[in-house]
């Protein structure tokens, strides 16, 4: 949620004016946020039964975003693949977040192994110098 402050300044004759100023959600959320982002895309793969393409945006060390019209209930967790650039494709178990209807849905990585988060870690540290 946005937070909101006021200030109070008084006026002549006693009237006082409050302003507020508004902290959108979009500044808390880039706030919240603990890895730097690498806008993408990216290409993907949802594993399962039956293995479903992804683009993916947004990635970063600890989760990324995926372009998806199909809903995803949060809290679910999957096994996807990302093809990166340098390392080549690395496999993580993700979960879901939340969902943005008609956009897609952010996953964090989860139960990542020192393996991968290395090789994340390299192709991500690669793209910054890019």
């Amino acid at each position: 949620m946005g937070g909101q402050k006021h200030r109070t300044a008084t006026r002549g004759q006693g009237t006082s004016m409050i302003t507020f100023e508004t902290t959108s959600n979009a500044n808390a959320e880039r706030n919240r946020r603990r890895n730097e982002r690498f806008a993408g895309p990216f290409d993907g793969l949802r594993t399962g039964m039956l293995d479903t393409p992804l683009s993916i945006f947004d990635l970063s060390q600890g989760g990324c975003f995926v372009n998806s019209m199909h809903e995803q209930t949060p809290g679910v967790r999957f096994t996807m693949k990302i093809q990166l650039p340098y390392v080549g494709v690395i496999t993580l178990k993700a979960e879901t977040l939340y969902l943005r209807s008609g956009f897609g849905f952010a996953v964090r990585f989860v139960d990542v192994d020192d393996e991968t988060a290395s090789l994340l870690e390299q192709a991500l540290e690669r793209l910054q110098n890019v």
